[in-house]
């Protein structure tokens, strides 16, 4: 979609509604939208060192890739994920940038906090996803409506080589489905099912390129393959959930409604300073 550019280079208001508007029909249309560009190169930059200079993440990343090289297939290994999610850290403002946040509201039309923040630590030769919704794990934290959503946020550039995110078009109107664990770092929708699906809808193998994003719904299938290329494919990843989706189940797991800001500040390398609690927790508050 092209904008219309105002004089002095603005973008009309007008422009930003159609925009908007083009994006919430998108993902409703096939359970994820594009937002190509949506920050910048040196944005990105910043983001990508306060990652691969994590030694907390690094640490996550080398244990997973011990346990893949053991011919073992720790899937959620290959994620760190935190709660602290409403301050005004680095993560954050990546996560809660009103670019991002606007386009949820408006899909569910209603307002929505950061349920979680993660990181994909898809360095060469770690495993991939098997194909998953998320709501089949949300919804055992007491999440009563699939109203939530994820946005990945591309550091690296992703493709096929390096096993870029895949997104089974038009499933989130499947409603949940039941998985299948076959171990503690590893599960997959119904295999009885998955066949039958990917036969009836397509999948779309979702390339970008550093700074793209990708909002998805809780019910989308989605997987990724093995990374056996020489790149990395870094990503953070926001986790949404609305207002009125309160979880009924207060827990550690993730925190209920948090009122939040909607950030409008670029990224700086001053924000490397910036980081969250990575062991925060909220039983019982």
């Amino acid at each position: 979609m092209q904008l219309q550019i105002a004089a002095g280079g603005k973008v009309t208001a007008a422009a930003a509604a159609d925009k908007l508007a083009g994006h919430v029909d998108e993902f409703n249309r096939n359970g994820y939208t594009v937002l190509n560009s949506a920050f910048a190169a040196d944005e990105i930059a910043i983001l990508r060192k306060a990652i691969v200079s994590n030694e907390r993440m690094n640490t996550h990343f080398r244990n997973a890739q011990a346990k893949f090289r053991k011919k073992k297939y720790p899937s959620f290994d290959t994620i760190i994920v935190w709660n602290d999610t409403s301050g005004d850290d680095l993560f954050a403002k990546f996560t809660r940038s009103a670019k991002i946040i606007e386009v949820i509201e408006r899909v569910f039309d209603d307002e929505v906090y950061v349920y979680h923040n993660k990181v994909a630590l898809k360095y060469p030769d770690m495993p991939g996803f098997k194909h998953h919704q998320d709501y089949f794990y949300w919804y055992g934290m007491g999440c009563l409506w699939p109203d939530l959503a994820t946005c990945y946020i591309a550091v690296d550039r992703a493709d096929r080589g390096n096993g870029c995110l895949r997104l089974v078009r038009g499933s989130h109107r499947l409603g949940r489905i039941e998985h299948k664990r076959f171990d503690a770092s590893d599960s997959s929708v119904d295999p009885e099912r998955l066949p039958a699906i990917l036969a009836r809808l397509p999948e779309d193998y979702i390339e970008m390129e550093p700074g793209d994003a990708v909002i998805f719904h809780c019910n989308t299938l989605h997987a990724s393959d093995a990374n056996r290329s020489e790149r990395s494919r870094l990503a953070l990843l926001g986790c949404y959930n609305t207002k009125r989706n309160d979880p009924i189940i207060r827990s550690h797991d993730h925190p209920n409604f948090i009122q939040q800001s909607k950030i409008l500040d670029r990224v700086v390398p001053a924000d490397l300073a910036k980081m969250p609690d990575f062991d925060l927790h909220y039983r019982n508050q």
